[in-house]
């Protein structure tokens, strides 16, 4: 793919040393498929990629947790998934898919071991509600402080952990 291929050219041409890599919304769909591929082709290049952030992933939220989610926790990358439940465009992706969506939150959080997933609802901002990672500064205050002090979700301010029988997720303090 050319992302893999970008991605491949990039990591081993560049000096950087931390490289965190961001999708949002379908480009999840080529970012995930392009690390994976990555990872196969050249283990070697996973060294410099520092975390996988993935934000209101448009992903089919069964093929997200059966396919993708275990051979992105392979790479040994942290990966964490910004969701909402008040993302208009991904469900109208559910609508026309006919499935709910890894970026979907509410009763179709996607929980994976190994995945920080991050309910974003409580912060979501704009009109279709879809730009939130973006639009809002406690969500870009997250994404800082994972990429600048290299913090887990239980280390991040503003965050509190929901204990489910099936897994655990952060939600943003009201």
């Amino acid at each position: 793919s050319n992302i893999r291929d970008f991605l491949n050219d990039f990591i081993q041409k560049t000096d950087a040393e931390n490289i965190y890599l961001i999708a949002h919304s379908m480009g999840n769909r080529a970012l995930t498929k392009a690390i994976i591929s990555l990872d196969e082709r050249n283990p070697s290049l996973k060294k410099k990629i520092k975390e996988i952030i993935l934000a209101a992933p448009d992903i089919d939220a069964e093929v997200f947790k059966k396919d993708i989610a275990p051979q992105l926790i392979a790479t040994g990358k942290p990966v964490t998934l910004y969701s909402s439940s008040d993302d208009i465009a991904l469900k109208a992706s559910k609508i026309i898919h006919g499935y709910a969506r890894a970026g979907d939150s509410g009763d179709g959080l996607v929980l994976f071991p190994g995945i920080e997933t991050i309910d974003a609802t409580n912060v979501a901002t704009g009109l279709i509600g879809h730009s939130y990672i973006a639009d809002n500064s406690s969500i870009l205050s997250d994404i800082f402080y994972i990429i600048r002090n290299h913090q887990r979700a239980n280390e991040r301010f503003g965050l509190k952990r929901i204990d489910q029988s099936n897994g655990s997720y952060w939600e943003f303090k009201k």
